[in-house]
């Protein structure tokens, strides 16, 4: 009888059971995964928080790597290379999720002022997969948008919106979806420091769902200091799971690293990995891995304006006040990093847009039209 794979899996990857088909799966937490962990084993599943290198793997007879995430600087893929270890990741699959989390915070700000987030320019640093999504949302919503990626030229699809990055400092919304890098030619490490931060005009709204160490945390704090219109919302922090509780404080939305964790988006990535391991391991054809249609009638909002309508059911579909509120609600004597870990690892069901249903009569025509645009469906008598 032909021996069952042996799976080490972070114990967070969506819907591991679909893999015990076929294998034998250990789950762990991410941060406990270690060698003694791996003796025996076939195939590693990740997420970001564990770092796949030659002191985890050395010793291994692993024949292939996943992460169920659209980056993968967490992965030494040069070791990979060089053991001859197959190598998968899930680019784009929470690239809904992190731009529907950007129109969460736009739609949260904005509610306060029953403004019209549609009137707002953003500047996008970071055309990939996530970049590049958001910039089809704002094309769908006639949004004022621009771009920088140093690493982008006259072929990247959205060409014509490449700016300098002085330039889309200047911008109502500075939003970062830059990947880290520290020593290539264009490092995005500290990307946002002292000097750069001064830059931004008194009213710029920021948002970071990247990665932490492309703003300087210090120089964050001392910008808020001179700045009170400037507003902030942090998903990603410096030294994760280690926060900087003054600079949670201060921001206007903090979250734990939670932007992508839709279930489609932990869906997605799972099933890329699912499809991936079967084929290095030229498995028997298997069913396909199992994804949720399911689909939820949102009630329209007590409101005949349609500019509310649209903050309103945003909302109603992702309440970002809640998530910054619990992370927010740490204090200097708790152990941060093991409620952020927590509250990571718990984090409550949220469904994208596209899970979403709402009735036409309900809306205005303004209203409902921005609502399609951003992925909601109409819901059929």
């Amino acid at each position: 009888m032909k021996r069952r794979l042996k799976i080490v899996a972070d114990e967070n990857i969506c819907g591991l059971q679909s893999f015990e088909r076929f294998a034998e799966v250990t789950r762990l937490p991410g941060r406990q995964i270690n060698p003694a962990s791996l003796q025996g084993v076939d195939a590693l599943l990740v997420r970001s928080v564990t770092q796949v290198n030659e002191p985890l793997l050395q010793h291994s007879r692993l024949r292939f790597v996943g992460t169920a995430t659209s980056g993968f600087d967490h992965i030494d893929l040069n070791y990979l290379r060089q053991c001859g270890i197959h190598f998968a990741y899930a680019p784009g699959s929470n690239a809904h999720a992190v731009v529907q989390y950007v129109f969460a915070t736009l739609a949260q700000l904005m509610s306060k002022a029953q403004g019209d987030l549609r009137k707002l320019s953003l500047g996008i640093v970071g055309g990939g997969h996530i970049g590049s999504l958001l910039a089809e949302y704002c094309l769908r919503l006639e949004m004022q948008f621009v771009i920088h990626d140093p690493f982008l030229n006259e072929q990247y699809r959205f060409s014509q919106y490449l700016v300098s990055f002085d330039e889309a400092l200047k911008q109502d919304v500075l939003t970062l979806h830059a990947s880290l890098d520290r020593n290539g030619p264009h490092p995005s490490f500290h990307l946002l420091n002292e000097k750069t931060l001064q830059q931004l005009p008194a009213n710029t709204w920021l948002i970071n769902a990247s990665r932490g160490s492309v703003i300087d945390g210090d120089a964050l704090l001392k910008f808020f200091q001179g700045r009170d219109k400037a507003a902030c919302v942090l998903d990603v922090w410096e030294d994760e799971p280690h926060i900087d509780i003054e600079l949670l404080q201060a921001v206007s939305l903090g979250t734990p690293h939670i932007a992508g964790y839709s279930l489609e988006g932990k869906e997605q990535g799972s099933a890329v990995l699912y499809r991936a391991l079967l084929d290095c391991f030229e498995l028997p054809s298997q069913p396909d891995f199992p994804l949720d249609q399911g689909r939820t009638l949102l009630q329209a909002p007590q409101t005949e304006h349609a500019i509310e309508q649209v903050n309103q059911t945003i909302l109603a579909a992702y309440d970002i006040q809640r998530d910054s509120q619990a992370l927010k609600e740490l204090n200097a004597a708790a152990d941060l990093a093991g409620t952020f870990e927590h509250l990571r690892k718990n984090y409550p069901l949220r469904r994208e847009f596209s899970h979403y249903q709402i009735k036409v009569e309900d809306y205005e025509e303004a209203a409902l039209q921005t609502l399609l645009a951003l992925g909601f469906s109409q819901a059929w008598e």
